[in-house]
């Protein structure tokens, strides 16, 4: 008896304007205009042939008559002749060399592009027109991508590939991205579309029999109308005013880069996302909220915190994220961090300066670099009691006349590390936005808080005073099963996800470092590249502890690298190249840079910002201290030592902001230092924190200080102790 074919069901792709509308199973959804859904329209049209990457690049540019004329218009006043060529700077090679991705001349009118559109997007949104505010960001967001593309490690231009091999490249991305997009809105069809688009040189769609479907696609002439857009998804209804005013449409949102490079898929953490979300809901009718999230080392507190932020960002919050350091190199950093990012944010400097109004000089204090962007700030004269206090009040103001523009969603990482009048602010800051569009969120280790007395004070008046702690627990069997599923593309088998869940207790991080180390041995998948079946327990050998784990990847790296990513680790967290290159000067910068290019590969570590000092931070701080662990202490003292010099060299214009780093660097040198030059910072660095107003971080430089007494003379002496006096008034003893 034969069985029943497979009912067919119907498809539909039609493009219509800017958006295209998708039907699958009586469902019909819309999708903003890509290029891959173009190429996705190409392919359903002839199931079961291959088409070569460079004909869908092809055809899809015949097909948009708009953008055909546009690229005429920019073609004919290119230059043409070799001649005119070699005079432009545009070198042309053979088929086997496509030069450098861009040149100089091309960057530059890269940036010229990039200021003409920035300008739009001002007046775009002035006017209200958020469509073509909309359609500029995303030629902005296309242009910064091919300017990162085209640079590499240190300023490097990247040399371009063949025609055939960019086309491939560009049209598996944009294939991958419409089908993530179309598995959001119908989980079913993009599982299915997954199974049945083939991505490479040449691409295809081979139908499933199991699932048949008739394809109509259609491309609709336009007609000067426009779908509406996707509805932002919210778990309470939005103010109608905010809405009017454009508040809730989504904003620019620039993180650090740390935050989005090859992260793990997102799973679990429904309940906790959930409340989270809400009180970002509720800010959107002016209700704020201040929010803290703790556990263990790797648990996903960080990830949790970001996934947020970028459903805050699709909501129209302004998205600022700072983060405190183990030993912090300047008071408030997370929040000179968020100015910083503000100053990126801003349309122009000028804007900028007019919302820091008269308080310009008050954040000064946080933030003496702002006075080398806005010369103009006035210096500010005030006795030590009045500093910190209009410090504070002038950052509430500042973010409440924000908020009012546009809702503020501040993050706060890693308070483990906070220095205390980091959480002095934090705290002011919280009792402070009940009543404004603003959530703020901080993060921190709570198997670390008997390193950090002034934080566990701060958490008591918090969470008594009814500040909320979400604490995290690794995650369930079943979302350490999908989160294998996610990193392994297939179904995980019942004993592998056993054997990783009991080694890593549902820890995010262990359980992915685990999962990549037992991929690169070959524990996981046998020759065929299926799951293998005789993995037991007792086979596994890594250890419990993850630091081994880490160290097993890092003996992947080459001797030269290894000796590179060391001498980082004991720069920091997060470490610039011209420090590390003056550290290791014996070094070639070639060597440098492929060692670091090789580690940022491994995952390792991940670029912060572009900028002239090319900060990168580890992936995690456990894996800067199993590199620290690889050194024994008298290496590790001779290498701070080492890396206190080089930060005088690169900075010597500005050897007092940097102060507390090269005092916490001789202090790590031990006997190695030299005493008078260990006072002298630790003098420079309390100056430095008076200055701040961070009274508490003034105080901590004294003790030291004042210990070695062999090394201080009398006017030492008593500038110290008057300066003592001065932190303690601020402090009102």
């Amino acid at each position: 008896m034969l069985a029943n074919p497979a009912r067919t069901e119907r498809g539909l792709l039609r493009k219509e304007g800017e958006y295209w509308t998708v039907g699958y199973g009586g469902r019909v959804f819309r999708l903003k205009d890509t290029k891959g859904l173009a190429y996705l329209a190409q392919l359903l049209r002839s199931p079961g042939t291959d088409v070569h990457a460079l004909d869908l690049v092809g055809d899809t540019a015949d097909h948009s008559e708009s953008r055909e004329d546009e690229a005429n218009q920019f073609a004919a006043a290119l230059p043409q002749s070799d001649e005119e060529l070699e005079s432009a700077g545009i070198h042309v090679g053979g088929l086997g060399d496509a030069g450098e991705v861009l040149d100089e001349p091309a960057k530059a009118a890269y940036r010229r592009r990039l200021a003409e559109l920035r300008a739009e997007v001002a007046e775009a949104k002035r006017l209200d027109q958020f469509a073509r505010a909309e359609q500029a960001e995303e030629e902005i967001e296309a242009l910064l991508a091919e300017l990162s593309r085209a640079v590499g490690l240190g300023g490097r231009d990247r040399r371009a590939a063949s025609a055939a091999e960019r086309a491939r490249q560009s049209v598996n991305r944009a294939l991958k991205t419409v089908l993530k997009r179309i598995a959001e809105q119908e989980p079913a069809l993009g599982a299915l579309l997954v199974h049945c688009i083939k991505t490479g040189t040449c691409c295809s769609y081979t139908p499933d029999p199991s699932f048949p479907i008739t394809w109509q696609v259609e491309v609709a002439l336009r007609d000067g109308t426009t779908a509406p857009p996707e509805r932002l998804r919210s778990s309470s209804p939005l103010d109608p005013k905010r809405a009017d005013k454009g508040i809730i449409a989504a904003g620019e949102f620039l993180v650090p880069q740390r935050s989005s490079a090859h992260r793990t898929p997102f799973v679990g953490r429904e309940a906790e996302g959930d409340q989270v979300r809400t009180l970002v809901d509720q800010a959107l009718l002016g209700r704020g909220s201040f929010v803290l999230l703790n556990g263990g080392a790797g648990i996903g507190k960080t990830r949790l915190a970001m996934e947020i932020a970028e459903y805050a960002s699709r909501q129209g919050f302004q998205i600022l994220l700072g983060h405190c350091y183990e030993r912090e190199p300047h008071p408030y950093m997370p929040f000179v961090e968020m100015v910083e990012m503000a100053l990126a944010q801003a349309q122009n400097l000028e804007r900028f300066r007019q919302t820091l109004g008269d308080h310009a000089a008050e954040l000064a204090q946080m933030m003496p670099s702002l006075r080398r962007v806005f010369p103009d700030i006035p210096p500010l004269e005030l006795p030590a009691q009045q500093a910190r206090h209009c410090l504070f009040q002038s950052l509430t103001v500042l973010l409440a006349r924000e908020a009012h523009r546009v809702p503020q969603f501040l993050m706060v990482d890693d308070l483990q590390w906070a220095e205390e009048c980091t959480l002095a602010l934090l705290t002011h800051l919280a009792h402070r936005v009940a009543q404004l569009p603003v959530v703020i969120v901080g993060t921190y280790r709570d198997n670390d808080l008997d390193r950090n007395p002034a934080l566990v004070r701060t958490l008591d008046e918090l969470i008594r005073t009814g500040f909320p702690a979400l604490k995290l627990q690794g995650l369930s069997y079943e979302a350490v099963a999908q989160l294998l599923q996610d990193l392994s593309h297939r179904e995980p088998p019942p004993h592998l996800v056993r054997v990783i869940f009991e080694e890593t207790q549902g820890n995010p991080f262990f359980l992915e470092e685990m999962y990549k180390h037992l991929v690169e041995e070959g524990k996981i998948f046998d020759t065929t590249g299926q799951f293998r079946v005789d993995l037991r327990v007792d086979e596994v050998d890594v250890p419990d502890n993850v630091s081994l784990v880490l160290g097993r990847r890092l003996d992947q790296l080459n001797e030269k690298a290894r000796q590179v990513l060391g001498a980082a680790a004991v720069i920091g967290r997060s470490f610039s190249f011209p420090v590390l290159e003056s550290l290791l000067e014996q070094k070639k910068t070639e060597d440098l840079l492929t060692a670091l290019e090789e580690a940022q590969r491994m995952g390792l570590i991940v670029p912060r910002a572009e900028g002239p000092e090319a900060l990168f931070t580890f992936a995690h701080e456990l894996v800067r201290q199993t590199l620290l662990a690889g050194f024994a202490l008298p290496r590790r003292q001779r290498l701070h030592l080492q890396v206190a010099e080089a930060i005088e060299r690169v900075h010597a214009g500005a050897v007092h902001e940097r102060a507390g780093e090269i005092a916490h660097h001789l202090v790590k040198a031990g006997s190695l230092a030299d005493i008078k030059k260990l006072v002298h910072y630790l003098a420079l660095a309390e100056k430095h924190g008076l200055e701040a107003a961070a009274y508490e971080d003034a105080l901590r430089q004294f003790q030291p200080a004042l210990s070695h007494g062999d090394a201080i003379d009398s006017r030492q002496r008593a500038h110290l102790l008057s300066d003592l006096a001065t932190a303690e008034r601020g402090l009102g003893k």
